[in-house]
């Protein structure tokens, strides 16, 4: 067959040839290896089904109906209604597309090694948040959702949040079952959002809220976050920062285990998530949402037992999975020199000298000199650089002995030889020295 024939069979007409004899050019056929047929025209090609069936419903079929045979998703793989799939994961359906379940966890409970009722001793101000907010005003937020890319084609499928209530922790979770429930989604979760004092997430600053605020905008609908007066605590910095050094990873799973002693048991694993969901809408089975909002509800649950143990670290010195001297530069930078002092004064593990040097600074700045120069004398018999020019400079500048000054100036030289700011020192030490005395 000739392209023009093929451009016209695809544009759906049936006789193509513009020659009576049934060519295209008013010539006979020939066949694939060029050779005449001897006039013989073949047998018309039978219409092939793309010619007649528009491309909307050849797609619509493709990957709606499941494919070109006839076969469909919806007969292999009947899709449950949102009433079945509510049954199934105990809970209701409130806008088509919506599910909502709302569970009611006593705070005497325990998560891991942690009780919920912790949450009422939690010191935000340990934690830099301005102000203190009662436990009623913290909100924890987690979300799944079809991607870990962001932007405006992730959409949060499943969103999770968790709010105090007399003496029990109050779990919300809205799940969709296809995308028309999203603004039902958005609206039922801008109530909760919007009277708390303080958001309590993990990786929140940098994926949930703005993914969130992305959605907020597309649906036109108010942001609940807009207001300025919300704190948001990321509990992802703050364990890093507390607790992380000497971690594989800093995940949620890694935390849950090495501060909350909490281990889950044949969790959905968070890669698969996206994958599962999309399956779902398909026509798949529920029991991978079930699971996945299981992974989802364990989250949050973590988050208050998490908060509780952070808090506790950065207010209580001594904990054995804490870095001294990074919680110690936090509540330095926040202007709490005292309590950073107590934090390395009383580590459960020997300070290296970047604390050691670090706890001097804190002294001298509170004006306790004598604490400032034992440390930097002890830095001094372990050959420590930056403890001895500290001390030179202290001697130098403060109480003005020179010949001590210059003594160390010249330890330093034996220990740094290509120093010329220790050179310099000694230069400068050796003419103050040479002056004549008034």
């Amino acid at each position: 067959m000739s392209l023009a024939q093929r451009l016209a069979l695809l544009k759906g007409n049936r006789n193509p040839n513009p020659n009576a004899d049934g060519t295209a050019d008013g010539r006979t056929d020939t066949n694939r290896d060029g050779a005449d047929d001897g006039g013989i025209r073949a047998a018309p090609l039978p219409e092939p089904a793309s010619a007649i069936v528009p491309l909307v419903s050849r797609l619509r079929r493709l990957y709606l109906d499941g494919g070109s045979d006839g076969s469909s998703y919806t007969s292999r793989r009947a899709k449950r209604s949102d009433a079945e799939v509510a049954a199934h994961l105990r809970g209701d359906v409130i806008a088509p597309g919506l599910i909502q379940v709302i569970q009611h966890i006593p705070l005497a409970s325990w998560h891991g090694k942690v009780a919920f009722s912790e949450l009422a001793q939690v010191s935000l101000a340990a934690l830099g948040m301005p102000g203190e907010a009662l436990p009623d005003g913290l909100l924890f937020l987690d979300t799944e959702t079809t991607g870990l890319a962001g932007g405006t084609g992730t959409l949060p499928f499943m969103v999770c949040l968790a709010r105090i209530q007399a003496e029990q922790l109050q779990l919300g979770q809205w799940i969709l079952t296809g995308f028309a429930g999203e603004a039902a989604l958005l609206a039922t979760v801008s109530g909760w959002i919007r009277p708390a004092a303080h958001l309590v997430s993990y990786n929140g600053k940098s994926f949930d809220v703005p993914l969130l605020v992305t959605r907020y905008r597309l649906a036109r609908q108010a942001d609940p976050f807009a207001n300025k007066d919300k704190a948001h605590i990321d509990l992802l910095h703050l364990t890093r920062r507390a607790c992380g050094h000497g971690w594989e990873d800093c995940r949620l799973q890694t935390a849950e285990r090495r501060l909350l002693g909490f281990i889950r048991e044949d969790d959905f694993p968070s890669h698969l998530i996206p994958q599962a969901w999309s399956d779902f809408v398909r026509g798949g089975g529920v029991e991978s949402l079930n699971a996945i909002a299981e992974h989802n509800r364990h989250d949050v649950l973590s988050l208050g037992a998490l908060l509780a143990t952070i808090a506790r670290i950065y207010a209580e010195p001594g904990h054995e999975a804490a870095h001294a001297l990074k919680i110690a530069q936090s509540h330095a930078v926040r202007g709490n020199a005292p309590h950073a002092i107590d934090h390395l004064t009383r580590a459960c593990r020997e300070l290296d000298e970047a604390a050691l040097l670090f706890l001097a600074k804190l002294h001298r700045q509170q004006g306790q000199d004598e604490q400032a120069l034992a440390i930097w004398r002890q830095l001094r018999q372990n050959s420590c650089v930056a403890g001895i020019e500290a001390l030179a400079k202290y001697q130098e500048h403060v109480t003005r002995e020179f010949e001590a000054a210059l003594e160390l100036a010249e330890e330093l030289l034996r220990l740094d030889p290509a120093s010329h700011i220790h050179a310099k020192r000694r230069d400068r030490l050796c003419q103050r020295l040479a002056r004549p005395k008034a």
